[in-house]
């Protein structure tokens, strides 16, 4: 019996488990090796990420379809956003020969990606899914998927996905609006903003985003009109579905909605995005008016 073909059938067994929610660990359960993988033609393949052995990327597209990707095939693998509203300062060191490694904090690390091992649908699928990557300085890094947005394998082609805010469907943004634009099928943006500690920001923000399909699924800066609130995977699960939010590097979300002054809970550089735990199938943004007030001053 082949490798593959008792790997088939562990996959096939796996998810026929996961169905049931039995024998799944809280990250399989989560669809965190849920993927969209963008071929350079630029066709689209959703499924779960099973393996990557002797260049062939597995993607189990249904109980009963395997696909197998040649890895120079594969442009981009996408956990976050589906491929879609890709923002330049991804895609313009993406289209050089590194590959790009995108973090989920927003971090881009460029080299070489090695292996992909563990997880189910591997040879080891009791393992934690890990990317082996070789950084441009040599250094090897070892990357559990669950920390991982997307991955660009070099040489990215251009104009092979809407760029951020431009989306394909639903809402737009304001297009004379003057701001930092927060795309709707970005988990995060960076404002480009260093605040500190205590200190407060003007906030002034135009748009609206799309949530879903269903058309009253929409929601202004302070949150969904229909008043729902978000799910327990985003940001602030406590908040309005499609609040506007922030966060201070790494650091843990904070709301700001409407208000038109928020004091910053920590020091390092502003990130805006929206409160909802799956951005791929947003569309529209908020267009953000921010001006930081002078520093406290520091006491003696």
């Amino acid at each position: 019996m082949s490798t593959y073909f008792r790997l088939d059938h562990l996959a096939t067994a796996a998810l026929a488990l996961v169905t049931l929610g039995l024998g799944a660990s809280p990250a399989l359960a989560q669809g965190s090796d849920d993927v969209t993988v963008m071929l350079r033609s630029g066709e689209r393949v959703n499924g779960r990420l099973e393996d990557l052995e002797s260049g062939t990327l597995f993607i189990r597209v249904s109980q009963d379809d395997q696909r197998k990707l040649p890895v120079g095939q594969v442009a981009l693998i996408d956990y976050v956003g589906g491929a879609q509203g890709l923002p330049d300062t991804e895609t313009g060191p993406a289209r050089g020969a590194d590959h790009v490694l995108v973090m989920r904090n927003s971090q881009l690390i460029q080299g070489r990606l090695v292996d992909i091992e563990g997880g189910v649908g591997s040879k080891r699928p009791d393992d934690r899914r890990v990317y082996v990557f070789r950084t441009s300085a040599g250094e090897e890094r070892r990357v559990a998927a669950e920390q991982i947005g997307r991955v660009y394998l070099g040489q990215y082609p251009a104009g092979s996905a809407p760029a951020a805010g431009a989306a394909t469907t639903g809402l737009t943004m304001p297009a004379a609006a003057s701001g930092v634009r927060v795309a709707a099928n970005q988990p995060w943006t960076s404002t480009g903003i260093r605040v500190t500690e205590g200190q407060t920001v003007v906030f002034s923000v135009q748009g609206e985003v799309q949530l879903s399909t269903a058309g009253d699924d929409r929601a202004s800066a302070a949150g969904a009109a229909n008043n729902r609130r978000a799910a327990d995977r985003a940001p602030l699960p406590s908040a309005l579905a499609g609040a506007l939010v922030g966060r201070i590097g790494n650091g843990a979300p904070f709301g700001i909605g409407n208000q038109t002054v928020v004091p910053m809970p920590a020091t390092g550089e502003l990130f805006l995005g929206v409160n909802d735990d799956e951005v791929g199938d947003n569309s529209g943004g908020f267009v953000v008016d921010v001006k930081p007030q002078a520093a406290p001053r520091r006491r003696r």
